[in-house]
């Protein structure tokens, strides 16, 4: 029990499962994991059954992970930091921090690790301190980060992922010899 609480306990995990992209992508990957799982420890169901569910289900989460991890939230985080760049052109917190990554690396760091960065990125003619990126401004980058993680969430779990996953799930079965050409559980 010791080693789980250290491991939940400790800083860099706790930072590491904050953000709204960190979360879904664990909840998914688990969903990978545990529900073709379940199938194939049903005793009730025949083994061909189970052999093709439990794969089904294996792809269909796989597929959605890679799909929201590799696509849909870096489009949505990256286009939403640079929108949120152009319309916020005053902001010192954008003009510091170029990419969504940069910024949240920053966010996560102690105050006084913060006020160090600041001073490293300063040195390249532009001034950052304390006094132009505050805790509102970071706020506020963050705010943009997480919004368009959780837009991207919706949109990309609930529409794009299936669709995409659905398309590619029995040309893979198929590929791997799990799915012959006539289904017998196909709809009529």
């Amino acid at each position: 029990m010791a080693g789980i609480q250290s491991i939940i306990a400790n800083q860099s995990f706790f930072q590491a499962t904050q953000g709204t992209a960190a979360q879904m992508g664990i909840k998914t990957g688990l969903n990978a994991v545990a529900r073709p799982g379940a199938i194939l420890l049903d005793n009730d169901i025949d083994q061909h059954t189970k052999k093709f569910s439990a794969s089904k289900e294996f792809l269909y989460q796989a597929i959605s992970l890679a799909m929201y991890m590799l696509v849909i939230i870096p489009i949505f985080k990256n286009g939403a930091y640079k929108l949120a760049k152009n319309k916020f052109k005053d902001e010192a917190v954008f003009k510091a921090f170029d990419t969504p990554d940069k910024f949240k690396a920053f966010y996560k760091l102690e105050e006084a690790d913060k006020v160090k960065k600041l001073k490293e990125l300063s040195k390249n003619g532009d001034t950052f301190s304390r006094k132009n990126i505050t805790e509102q401004s970071e706020h506020l980058a963050n705010g943009v980060i997480e919004t368009s993680s959780l837009i991207g969430t919706v949109l990309g779990l609930a529409v794009v992922a299936p669709l995409t996953a659905t398309k590619a799930i029995h040309p893979i079965l198929k590929a791997v010899g799990i799915v012959k050409d006539e289904e017998p559980n196909k709809k009529a």
